[in-house]
């Protein structure tokens, strides 16, 4: 049957009409005009400088982006241009050349093209971005990743980096990445972008780290950059750890407790309030120790920093005391439970006996928890009170006041993030009582077998302090169903034991006994609990009863030698 149309003409079956189409559409019949072609994929150009104050001349440039990858080799000038077909931003992109490999960013966005710098700076403001290692960040470059670049994470990760880098390189209103960058070349000086990063690579230099070393520490401690600032500083030739800077000197038994001090690391002086400057010199074959004032000063530096002193205050007593770097570290890092060890007297002038507490503090500093702790036996808790509350300190560090007396104490952490902290306590005269450690209430593990450990050893009683002793140990077993090893010291053959997390976590605690030495000699050692500070190279032990005589009264310090 055929249908009717609206003329009552024949009209056509559709099947007809798609394949006249067709045919149109291929030039099949009459005049049609055929349709354009469609439009080659969009291109992104990146284009900028590698360098790392001297131009990165013939480096390879690898770049990753959303849809797409490219090469590049960079001039003599480090300059470079690549164009991409079908990608779009972000990228992350890699320079070597060498040795050297750097990486840099371009935050997400619609735009067909992108400058990127690929400099030392690039490579620590994308570790900060990343949240972790540069190289990761390139390698891994998947959906997680590239939802980090943002135009707002990179804004903030320049943030970060320009704190961290203060007294350093001024960033203030640089854009490392963006900004124009011209490097220096055989014969041609750099721009001023070029010129702070030859300031970072000489201070890099002489504190003897690397741009690694600074992004890790950025990520590390993202809330400290003073951390970074100190990593910074120079360091002593003879002492990786010993750097110049401003110190806090703490000492119990001095009419000053509490002493700014000014450590110039390449001079090896220490120089106090007062401008008195004492010469220190190292020790031969020995990294971080010295000695000064015609050996009346033994000191002793720990990988954190922290620098153990032995001083003379007359022929026959000697005194120890802490010189802590001054690191300004916000109040709510002090947040969570803290092993707190102590080596004080009752009242000022007393004899110091060693005691230990537990302390739970919120994200305001303020203490919500506690108990007092002797020997083995369970501690007492005791409720806390407003005033048991630490506030930044104008003269540096933290301060602790109330109806008792106050505490004054330094933060110190690593570039790694672990943390303790060093105080003084004083009475309600100001009036010293004795030292602190404070350490993060945290498990601890167990050591390997055949583990040598070799350590400077510092032991002070109410009489005094005596003279440092280099100390080998090796571990000779482990049991880690009872958590505990026993170690020898080869000297002497003594064999004592140890048994960790005991009495409380982060604790590692000795039960008195005695061996028999390698000359069939008995060696006998005293009870003891020990707390070591977890990334200081520090460990602060003392006895366990608290009696006020004798040995069975004592403070000890153990420092790792590097």
């Amino acid at each position: 049957m055929i249908e009717r149309g609206f003329k009552g003409g024949a009209r056509p079956h559709a099947t007809t009409v798609a394949l006249a189409a067709l045919l149109s559409a291929c030039g099949g019949g009459g005049g049609g005009t055929a349709p354009s072609a469609p439009p080659a994929p969009a291109a992104l150009t990146i284009s900028g400088t590698a360098a790392t104050g001297a131009a990165m001349a013939a480096a390879t440039v690898q770049i990753k982006c959303a849809g797409g990858t490219g090469t590049a080799t960079t001039a003599a000038d480090g300059s470079y241009t690549a164009s991409i077909t079908g990608a779009s931003l972000p990228c992350v992109l890699s320079a070597a050349s060498g040795t050297t490999t750097l990486r840099s960013v371009a935050e997400a966005g619609s735009a067909s093209s992108a400058t990127v710098n690929i400099t030392p700076l690039s490579e620590i403001i994308t570790a900060k971005l990343a949240g972790g290692d540069a190289s990761t960040l390139f390698t891994t470059f998947d959906a997680a990743a590239q939802a980090k670049l943002t135009a707002t994470g990179l804004a903030d990760a320049r943030v970060a980096v320009t704190a961290a880098l203060k007294g350093t390189v001024d960033l203030t209103g640089v854009d490392p990445i963006k900004d124009p960058l011209v490097a220096a070349t055989t014969g041609k000086a750099g721009n001023e972008l070029d010129k702070k990063l030859d300031a970072l690579g000489a201070s890099l230099k002489a504190a003897g780290v690397s741009v690694a070393d600074v992004g890790a520490a950025l990520v590390a401690n993202p809330t400290a950059p003073a951390v970074v600032q100190g990593l910074m500083q120079p360091a002593a030739t003879s002492c990786a750890a010993l750097r110049s800077g401003t110190y806090f000197g703490l000492d119990a038994y001095a009419s000053v407790p509490v002493e700014k001090l000014r450590i110039d690391a390449g001079k090896l002086t220490v120089t106090n309030a007062a401008n008195e400057v004492t010469q220190m010199a190292a020790v031969p074959n020995s990294a971080c120790a010295y000695t000064g004032e015609s050996g009346g000063v033994q000191a002793f530096v720990a990988k954190s920093g922290v620098v153990v002193v032995r001083y003379a205050v007359s022929a026959s007593v000697s005194r120890l005391m802490l010189m802590v770097p001054e690191q300004a570290v916000p109040l709510s890092e002090l947040a969570g439970t803290w092993n707190i060890v102590s080596y004080a007297a009752p009242a000022a002038g007393g004899i110091p006996v060693p005691g230990y507490s537990v302390q739970t503090l919120n994200a305001a500093s303020l203490t919500t928890a506690g108990a007092d702790c002797v020997g083995l036996k369970a501690c007492e808790p005791w409720t806390p009170r407003a005033s048991d509350i630490f506030a930044i300190s104008p003269d540096g560090g933290y301060v602790l006041n109330d109806d008792q007396g106050s505490v004054r104490a330094f933060p110190v952490k690593t570039a790694a993030g672990q943390m303790a902290v060093f105080a003084i306590i004083l009475d309600t005269k100001k009036l010293p009582l004795g030292m602190a450690v404070l350490s993060r209430q945290e498990a601890l593990a167990l050591p390997a077998v055949d583990q040598v450990d070799t350590i400077w050893d510092l032991l002070a009683t109410p009489a005094g302090a005596q003279a440092a002793a280099v100390v080998q140990t090796k571990i000779k077993s482990v049991n880690t169903v009872e958590q505990s090893y026993t170690r020898e010291r080869p000297s002497d053959g003594r064999v004592d034991g140890f048994e960790i997390n005991k009495p409380r976590k982060g604790l590692r605690y000795r039960a008195a006994g005695s061996s028999i030495g390698s000359s069939g000699q008995a060696v006998s050692f005293s009870e003891m609990i020990a707390t070591p500070l977890p990334g200081m190279g520090l460990t602060v032990y003392t006895s366990v009863t608290g009696s006020t005589q004798g040995q069975a009264n004592f403070l000890g310090l153990s420092i790792a030698k590097p």
